[in-house]
């Protein structure tokens, strides 16, 4: 009996060749669905070829299939995401787990600095961030403690304004034309004063503030970041002022760049956080 030679492939031309023009023509599905930001939300099939560089033939049939998933929306000769796609954002924003992705980058800077560290979350309907998790200061004596759930609007703390410096300019923009009475009133702060706060935290990555959420306390604190640079929340060391000299500010801030690299590596898909 004849047996098959060792190494030589069964499968057919046809269908392996079909089955990478499938995965070819997924990608670039998802290279439109990409492009769709709060910055652009809507665009024509013309603005969609040019930026793809998509031949015509090819992003009209992409184009289609992803309406009639519903994946698009087409009104006018613009289109915008469909239901579908909203859905499914909607359900892997009910499934993902910040606390569990950030735990145990919250032991090791709280092992690191024996001060209070907090993660929170970006509540995007109230324009606040959302304390999600603590772990207290071991410190004796004075020590900074925060309770699950409390919120604090944009422009004021530094858990807050890490999270504000990287939102799109058009959010940016209606928070400073807002109300800027600070959670401690006596720290309030300009619309200027805060636009270029929010260029200083852009350019370091991380932002320090003083007694602006209560007094006698130093926040120091950077945002927990998607691969396209939008916040999910932040992680902050918070700590009496009696204990924060500069050098001390400085050894915390390089930890929590360090810690917010690490979370940005997790929420792209490393398991490990960029260790």
């Amino acid at each position: 009996m004849s047996k098959a030679p060792v190494n030589i492939e069964t499968e057919d031309g046809s269908s392996a060749a079909a089955g990478a023009a499938g995965v070819g023509l997924l990608k670039k599905a998802l290279q439109i669905l990409d492009l769709f930001t709060e910055e652009r939300p809507n665009w024509t099939q013309a603005d969609l070829a040019r930026e793809t560089k998509l031949a015509r033939s090819t992003l009209g049939r992409l184009v289609r299939f992803l309406s009639a998933a519903g994946y698009l929306m087409e009104q006018r000769g613009r289109y915008t995401l469909g239901f579908a796609a909203i859905d499914l954002g909607r359900r892997a924003q009910l499934q993902f787990d910040l606390v569990g992705l950030c735990q145990s980058l919250l032991e090791d800077l709280a092992q690191a600095t024996a001060e209070t560290v907090i993660l929170t979350g970006y509540d995007e309907i109230h324009a606040s961030v959302v304390c999600l998790a603590q772990i207290p200061s071991r410190q004796g004596g004075l020590r900074v403690f925060e309770n699950i759930g409390t919120a604090y609007p944009l422009h004021s703390g530094a858990t807050a304004k890490a999270v504000l410096a990287f939102l799109a300019q058009q959010q940016i923009d209606s928070i400073l034309r807002g109300d800027l009475t600070g959670v401690n009133p006596a720290t309030t702060m300009s619309a200027d004063a805060l636009r270029r706060q929010i260029e200083e935290v852009r350019a370091a990555g991380f932002v320090v503030t003083y007694e602006e959420t209560y007094p006698g306390v130093v926040g120091i604190a950077v945002p927990v970041l998607t691969p396209r640079r939008q916040p999910l929340g932040s992680i902050a060391i918070a700590a009496p002022i009696q204990r924060m000299d500069q050098a001390r500010i400085d050894a915390y801030a390089k930890l929590l760049v360090d810690v917010g690299r690490r979370s940005a590596a997790r929420v792209a898909g490393d398991a490990k956080g960029g260790e």
